[in-house]
């Protein structure tokens, strides 16, 4: 519990000094919602799906959340793929849905050379403590 109060804390002070900076970018930078994870393949060929969003009481689902409003989220591509997907290797599709009602969409697969480290963190919180529908 004092970790997500201190991430809630750190969140809140970070949007504070946003605001500080330039209330007119900050009023209308849109918050993410929630993020899903579709994780996919692997050498069983499994399907999971995880989920976070603002009722998700975990650090790193906050943390989730406030990379994905980020610049560097933002700009991603919509696709990180190797030129030969095979073999047995996880798939992923992140499905971003922000405040002023628009998804970001990004797919890609462990292993690929040059995927923003973003990317892969946001995956790799959402995986370790979304829930699994």
């Amino acid at each position: 519990m004092t970790q997500l109060f201190r991430a809630l804390a750190m969140a809140f002070a970070m949007a504070t000094a946003l605001i500080a900076a330039n209330p007119a970018a900050a009023a209308s930078a849109p918050y993410t919602e929630s993020i899903s994870v579709t994780e996919s393949g692997g050498l069983a060929g499994t399907t999971d799906v995880f989920s976070v969003d603002g009722t998700t009481l975990d650090v790193r689902a906050a943390q989730a959340l406030s990379l994905a409003a980020g610049p560097q989220y933002r700009a991603l591509a919509p696709i990180y793929l190797p030129a030969n997907p095979c073999c047995d290797r996880h798939r992923y599709v992140v499905v971003t849905h922000y405040s002023d009602d628009t998804d970001k969409i990004v797919v890609t697969m462990e292993g690929v050379p040059g995927t923003p480290p973003v990317l892969l963190e946001v995956i790799d919180l959402v995986t370790a403590t979304g829930a699994a529908a």
